[in-house]
């Protein structure tokens, strides 16, 4: 199967991280912070000024702005939720999907990387009951990974192999901002990849968050966009990813050869076919930029890629390419991304928040008008490039991942506390609300809501809110909850007396004593065990409790673990094989 027999795209834009090196390859840290900023402030820009112009004519544009030239981000009404959904008034400088997708991997980012289990069973399927715009292979993906028997690098939703779009490519950022070398495409591709194949599979959607996040990481090293010359270079780099996909374990081992096997091809042929698309797609760009006018070069460059074209307008290779040649047209940032939102009929928001994150890189200064939850993003790009330079920042709070069910209805997302309190599963408390708006046509409401780490969301929920449980509001990030020490003792490692004895009821022992920050990473190895006995027959249980034990445990841990789960499966093997003679 080649890439012309599968749609170019779908629709428009909706464990193992790699070690981290130590070279950080720009400036020092306050150099470096303050280029993330603008590259994530520019970027959240171009998402809330071409978010207003998104997927609308000139008549409705006018309708959305009042009549008035769009310029910069404003307040304007729009109809969130479909047919059952409400008309709103959205605040100035309200951003789509685009940029709360890049939040929330953002937020997976800690120090040992990207934490995709979480960003795959906790943002996306959570994301849904907020989402502000995204496409149809977005939605479909987040949807089919609330079902716990679905991994990420299995998310085989209906029709998950043609998703080309560029709801992936539009929220890769997060993974080159955290990287310490930005010449080293290893520090950032991998995890850029594994984030991606949660929503998109097909060539096209890949190859567009692959070409876009070495673009990005090739302007934050050299402070220039790069050449044509240079792209070119950038997509012989991107041409390597099937022989780099080897050394990922899941990707290699079950993502690979499930696509392969639907596909009917290789991956490397599929790929090599998208490379080639990408390369004339950037011959084009090269030539619509050189041979028209100044000023309607980026109109010739929309044209020639045909990007008003329904089938090809979200597509994740093109959007990367254009987002690059918008700025070869016009490299002053507000000016581009006032080009990009006012080039109707295209995918307004995600070109121009592409263009911004690039664009942002290269900026003297933050863009002209704040937008929503500016704070949030300046703090966010500080975090991240602070773990780029090696410190050891939290990681978002996640729920216990093994006991984690995301909500069944995207309106039982919001929730009350004990205390009174609202929560949002998953995400964390709320600090602020507004009254819930309804609508007469629906039975649910929708409430703006601002987390305690200032992001605000505009979320639908039932009128009467379900309790949360007390245990879900007190995670503690990485580490299970229902593993965690009861009485936040130090490290334990524990000894198995007798091979014969169930695990789960053997006596824990003090080893030695630990730093707090240890303490802090401490797990109840008897309830590790108890889990494991459980879950013996759940093969996929067991790899993830094994995985945690790894993370968390101390070696004594990790061996006492392992010694038991050898134990426990071969006395199960053993009563199987007398059952059955």
């Amino acid at each position: 199967m080649t890439v012309s027999e599968l749609p170019e795209c779908v629709s428009a834009a909706g464990a193992g991280s790699v070690s981290q090196p130590t070279k950080v390859s720009v400036g020092d840290l306050d150099a470096r912070c303050a280029m993330t900023r603008r590259s994530a402030l520019w970027a959240a820009y171009g998402d809330a000024l071409g978010w207003i112009s998104e997927l609308t004519d000139s008549n409705g544009l006018k309708k959305r702005t009042g009549g008035a030239p769009l310029s910069r981000p404003i307040e304007w009404t729009r109809r969130i939720g479909g047919r059952a959904g409400i008309t709103t008034k959205l605040p100035q400088g309200c951003y789509s999907d685009d940029s709360q997708l890049r939040l929330a991997t953002g937020r997976a980012i800690g120090p040992d990387g990207f934490d995709v289990e979480a960003f795959a069973k906790v943002e996306l399927p959570v994301w849904l009951s907020y989402g502000l715009g995204g496409g149809k292979a977005t939605k479909s993906a987040a949807t089919n990974l609330t079902k716990r028997s679905v991994p990420w690098y299995a998310n085989t939703f209906n029709r998950w192999i043609l998703s080309g779009g560029n709801g992936a490519a539009m929220r890769i950022q997060p993974h080159v901002w955290a990287a310490p070398d930005l010449d080293d495409p290893e520090c950032y591709l991998p995890d850029v990849v594994r984030n991606s194949v949660c929503t998109h599979s097909h060539p096209i959607g890949l190859l567009g968050s692959v070409v876009h996040a070495l673009t990005l990481a090739h302007t934050m090293a050299k402070r220039s966009l790069p050449s044509v010359d240079e792209l070119l270079a950038a997509i012989e780099t991107a041409s390597q990813l099937p022989e780099s996909l080897q050394k990922d374990n899941e990707m290699a081992s079950y993502w690979r050869g499930t696509f392969e096997r639907e596909a009917g091809d290789e991956f490397g042929t599929v790929w090599g076919f998208a490379i080639e698309e990408c390369k004339e797609a950037v011959k084009v760009a090269d030539e619509s930029v050189s041979s028209v006018n100044s000023a309607n070069r980026y109109s010739s460059l929309i044209e020639r890629l045909r990007l008003r074209d329904p089938a090809r307008r979200g597509s994740g290779l093109l959007t990367a390419i254009a987002s690059v040649g918008l700025l070869w047209c016009e490299s002053n940032p507000e000016r581009a991304l006032r080009i990009a939102a006012n080039e109707l009929g295209t995918d307004t928001d995600t070109i121009a928040s592409m263009a911004g994150a690039l664009v942002g890189a290269t900026a003297d200064a933050e863009p002209p008008t704040e937008v929503l939850d500016s704070k949030l993003f300046r703090s966010e790009a500080d975090r991240l490039t602070k773990i780029a330079f090696g410190e050891q920042l939290h990681l978002h709070q996640y729920p216990d991942l093994l006991r984690w069910f995301p909500p069944s209805r995207r309106t039982d997302t919001l929730a009350r506390t004990l205390d009174g309190g609202l929560y949002v599963r998953g995400l964390g408390p709320v600090r602020k609300a507004r009254d819930p708006e309804s609508t007469a046509s629906s039975n649910f409401l929708w409430q703006w809501v601002e987390l305690e780490s200032g992001q605000s969301l505009f979320i639908k929920r039932r009128e009467n809110l379900s309790h949360l449980e007390e245990e879900s509001a007190t995670g503690t990030g990485q580490l299970p909850l229902s593993w965690s020490s009861a009485n936040g003792s130090d490290q334990q490692s524990v000894e198995i007396e007798r091979c014969s004895a169930k695990p789960g009821t053997q006596t824990a022992k003090r080893s030695s004593q630990v730093s707090d920050s240890d303490q802090a990473r401490s797990l109840d190895l008897n309830l590790a065990l108890d889990y494991m006995i459980e879950h013996k027959d759940d093969d996929k249980a067991l790899g993830a409790a094994l995985r945690r034990v790894v993370k968390k445990g101390t070696a004594g841990q990790i061996a006492a673990f392992a010694a038991a789960l050898i134990d426990e499966l071969k006395k199960s093997d053993k009563l199987s094989r007398e059952r059955h003679g």
